[in-house]
């Protein structure tokens, strides 16, 4: 059976840096044939096609592979209907938020860009009984991030096997997101650099005329626990890395 499918994103809602994935709001649309669902419009006053709730019908088992916790469905299950054409053609839309396992690369923290994929595949039947295909026609994303621009999506397919005598076929559809950077540099780059050309001024300012060192001791505190502050708020949107980023 070859089963169609296509997703479209609606909004980037979250990137959990920290925990390493992302959440998408994505529409999807799944289109196969079934022949126990052909008729003859004729003996049916010429009607030509119906819409069911889902559960009536045989579904595709195609689940996202990637994801990190169950998908919320946006419409729950047993209010979702499907399309079903006399010629036996069936379609079924709905959305979902999927929270996606996406490994964070954070060595030009803040000028970095993720990658992250999304897998979907067939949780039961192999190639020899169920063929996914990708349905072209992307639409831009509806909701921009604050955050992130969100690049359109590439896709590609491949055939794995897991033990088992037929592959499974798997899409895998490769999201780029790229971090806006400019709150960072004024929220955070720019004002540690103001600090710490203070905290070295302060080294070279003059005593007081009793020679009280009063003075340089407060500036160094304040500007240490500043800095300590502002370094608090960065490693708080990092993931636990080896690698070092670019801000730190």
């Amino acid at each position: 059976m070859l089963v169609k499918i296509g997703i479209n994103l609606i909004s980037l809602l979250d990137v959990n840096e920290p925990q390493e994935y992302i959440k998408l709001a994505v529409s999807c649309d799944q289109r196969w044939h079934d022949d126990f669902l052909i008729w003859d419009p004729a003996k049916f006053n010429g009607t030509t096609s119906i819409t069911v709730p889902a559960d009536m019908v045989w579904i595709p088992d195609v689940t996202v592979v990637s994801t990190v916790l169950d998908p919320e469905y946006i419409t729950e299950k047993e209010y979702q209907n499907v399309i079903i054409i006399f010629n036996g053609d069936v379609s079924l839309q709905f959305a979902y938020v999927l929270s996606n396992r996406c490994e964070m690369k954070t060595d030009n923290f803040p000028f970095d860009s993720q990658e992250c994929v999304v897998k979907l595949s067939s949780w039961s039947f192999t190639i020899n009984k169920m063929i996914l295909e990708h349905i072209d026609g992307q639409r831009p994303i509806q909701n921009p991030n604050t955050e992130w621009d969100v690049f359109p999506y590439t896709n590609e397919t491949t055939d794995s096997y897991y033990g088992s005598e037929y592959p499974f076929r798997e899409i895998f559809y490769r999201i780029k997101i790229k971090r806006k950077s400019s709150y960072y540099v004024w929220v955070i780059i720019t004002p540690t650099f103001i600090i710490s050309a203070l905290s070295i001024a302060g080294i070279f300012a003059p005593f007081s005329s009793t020679g009280d060192r009063e003075e340089k001791v407060s500036l160094g505190l304040t500007t240490l626990l500043t800095l300590a502050v502002i370094l608090s708020l960065v490693t708080g949107e990092m993931p636990r890395s080896t690698k070092l980023p670019l801000l730190g």
